[in-house]
């Protein structure tokens, strides 16, 4: 546009812009940026193919970084129309194919008109004198609370987006959470806090619901906060790290979460979407460095096929992750027994599947997951499964959970990977019979030195920890590289499972399995505990 339009209108728009603190590299209006104009279009863009769009007159993006940027643009500016009916209808019609974009504002050079995206999805029309800083929220409450039939139904690539956003939120303006680590922690809390409001809306529809934002940052954060340290105490073995006291974030961090998944429809998202969507939870550059691997939904459930659970087994994967054996394993069961009620099969499950794992973040979204599949009631618990000298000290609810015996079955993918080992004196003070130096017999037979103990890699110490915790009798599917069963540097560990543990049977796992994060060749292990309940304590 180059007409008397962009002259009077545009170009003084820009220039208050920028007056506020807008840099010049944050505002696009040449070439024009081009909303979709259907669905199909919007998916060509995304793809970066040519599609057909309305071009509009201004567009401003979160920061000057994310110029260009689908999912970081904020404001649309429409000053075409002078009619400020049919511009403002435009606007809406504009706002409506950019989901991402939070306001937008009609000026003819006189009158200024917003339009607000509500936290339902719905817009607000407002006559206004003064044009949005860059700093302003722009987020505004629904004019009426919500309840649960407001709340919208999402799937993968929606969920994925938003939880994206919200990582970039948080590392881009909240200066009073700065570790990686404890900044998805906090979101997890967030996320839990989320799923237990959906429960209780879905259980009583015409009360509000409680994840919502309210008038101010401050008044939200204070809701969220409140009802944070309610949900605490009835979980205490989920929060209980250090830094999960309250929730850390900003005042204005929090608003942003609530405005982003307030009227997300979270407990009814189902497994295969929040699975997926959660693994913006986990890069992997971080998989790698942990040895935590996503462990693709084909060969959970084919590892939980192969332990036939039935009634009277109790499950537990020492190294849970996001839970995804848990879950597949509540899935089996009742799938299984069709003719159980729902609540006996969730009843069951709160019984009989247990998880642990040493990351905060892991556990709370198993957690999440649990409760999105209908068990809110999952043990899942924080703790090194492995490092059973500091359980007293450490984690003294691993004590009574990890009790030699307690099971008949285990699921489970432990890390792995070449600097993932126990040391020598982890597995002495862990009495780790796996790690004692293995002594050649003339026979080719392999004994145990019980004083000498040798570094080991920690998916070895894992299958010690399924024989300990198995009942006899009991089984476990492990995933495990398969050079320990087939190179000549660990014959020594049939010898160690002789009176231990019998193969029962071997699946084969493809290599592009876990592609992108690692080499190693593996397969899913079955066996079987042998012999008496005689595992040491």
């Amino acid at each position: 546009m180059t007409g008397p339009e962009h002259q009077l209108v545009r170009l003084p728009l820009i220039a208050k812009l920028i007056e506020l603190g807008w840099k010049d590299d944050q505002l696009q209006w040449t070439p024009e940026w081009k909303v979709p104009k259907t669905p199909h279009d919007a998916s060509k863009r995304e793809k970066g193919h040519s599609f057909d769009g309305f071009p509009v007159d201004l567009v401003a993006f979160a920061s000057p970084d994310q110029r260009g940027e689908v999912e970081h643009i904020r404001i649309i500016f429409e000053t075409k129309e002078p009619d400020e009916t049919v511009g403002v209808d435009q606007l809406e019609v504009y706002m409506g194919h950019e989901p991402r974009v939070r306001a937008g504002y009609w000026t003819n050079g006189t009158l200024l008109t917003a339009v607000y995206r509500l936290q339902d999805g719905t817009f607000q029309r407002e006559h206004i004198s003064t044009l949005p800083g860059p700093n302003d929220l722009l987020l505004h409450t629904t004019r009426e609370p919500l309840l649960w039939r407001h709340l919208q139904a999402t799937n993968t690539r929606d969920l994925a987006k938003r939880l994206q956003r919200l990582l970039e939120i948080v590392v881009a303006q909240d200066a009073r959470v700065t570790e990686p680590e404890t900044r998805l922690n906090q979101l997890c809390n967030l996320i839990l806090v989320k799923l237990e409001s959906d429960r209780r809306a879905k259980a009583k529809p015409s009360e509000t619901v409680l994840f919502q934002t309210q008038a101010t940052a401050k008044a939200t954060a204070k809701s969220i906060r409140d009802f944070y340290q309610s949900l605490k105490l009835s979980a205490k073995d989920v929060f209980s790290q250090e830094n999960d006291r309250d929730i850390l974030f900003a005042d204005e961090t929090i608003h942003e979460v609530c405005f982003e998944l307030a009227a997300v429809k979270l407990i009814d998202a189902g497994f295969e979407v929040v699975s997926s969507a959660f693994q913006v939870f986990r890069s992997p550059s971080r998989k790698a460095e942990d040895g935590q691997y996503f462990t693709p939904p084909r060969i959970v459930h084919a590892a939980i096929r192969a332990l036939d659970l039935d009634y009277g087994d109790t499950l537990i994967d020492p190294a849970c992750g996001t839970g995804g054996f848990l879950l597949q394993a509540f899935r089996v069961f009742r799938e299984k027994h069709p003719g159980m009620s729902e609540s006996d099969v969730k009843a069951w499950a709160q019984q009989h599947i247990y998880g642990v794992d040493k990351s905060a973040v892991g556990v709370k979204l198993a957690k999440a997951m649990m409760m999105i599949l209908g068990d809110g009631s999952a043990h899942t618990f924080i703790g090194d499964s492995i490092a059973r000298q500091k359980w007293p000290e450490s984690w003294p609810h691993l004590v009574p959970v990890l009790k030699p015996e307690s099971f008949t079955c285990v699921a489970t993918n432990p890390p792995f990977g070449k600097k993932l080992k126990v040391s020598r004196n982890d597995a002495r003070l862990a009495s780790l019979t796996i790690c004692q130096k293995p002594i050649r017999m003339p026979d080719g037979s392999f004994t145990f030195d019980a004083k000498t103990f040798q570094e080991r890699e920690i998916g070895l110490a894992f299958l010690e920890l399924s024989w300990r915790l198995l009942v006899a009798g009991g089984r476990v599917a492990i995933v495990l590289p398969e050079t320990y069963f087939f190179s000549s540097s660990y014959l020594w560990l049939f010898d160690w499972l002789q009176g231990k543990l019998t193969l029962r049977g071997v699946l084969n796992v493809p290599m592009e399995a876990f592609q992108g994060f690692c080499r190693a060749k593996t397969n899913i292990y079955i066996f079987e505990k042998v012999g008496l309940n005689a595992a040491p304590t």
